[in-house]
């Protein structure tokens, strides 16, 4: 794909970021639910539709090279990710519960679960590619100088 698309998915994305901010600010969804089921519903839909947004944004950060656009998506990215830990916690003081099921929410929205996972940013291995190499190197010195394979168990000699 041509950089023209990953600005054009880009766009589209800063495009959705504005249309939930607009509807996070509405006047109707600043009154608080008295319904507990129908406050972790309006939740995890913004939630699932955060989660599409950053899919987007995390594609178009990997497939821009322009130094100066990369650095403004890495702030969007840790914006929406900033955005998706707030709606989680939302979720969680909601539902009492680390586990969440979106099996209405996704068959609403006509998604698969496949598509709310939530990929690691690649930038989190690409940048600090260095640092994991040197971690890499120090487990294995560690492992090596107490004769342990990657188990954990003892070496046989």
């Amino acid at each position: 794909m041509s950089h023209s698309t990953y600005n054009i998915q880009w766009n589209e994305a800063q495009g959705h970021i504005k249309e939930l901010l607009e509807y996070e600010a509405s006047p109707e969804t600043q009154k608080p639910e008295s319904d507990r089921v129908s406050a972790f519903q309006t939740a995890a839909v913004l939630y699932i539709k955060y989660i599409q947004v950053f899919r987007k944004l995390e594609e178009c950060y990997f497939q821009i090279v322009h130094p100066q656009k990369r650095i403004v998506l890495r702030h969007v990215l840790d914006g929406t990710m900033g955005r998706l830990l707030e709606l989680k916690n939302e979720m969680v003081n909601l539902e009492f519960s680390e586990y969440h099921f979106f099996d209405d929410v996704l068959s609403d929205m006509k998604l698969t679960p496949a598509d709310i996972e939530i990929p690691v940013p690649r930038y989190f291995t690409q940048d600090n590619e260095k640092d994991i190499k040197d971690r890499m190197k120090l487990m294995a010195e560690t492992l090596a100088k107490y004769r342990l394979d990657e188990t954990g168990d003892k070496k046989e000699e």
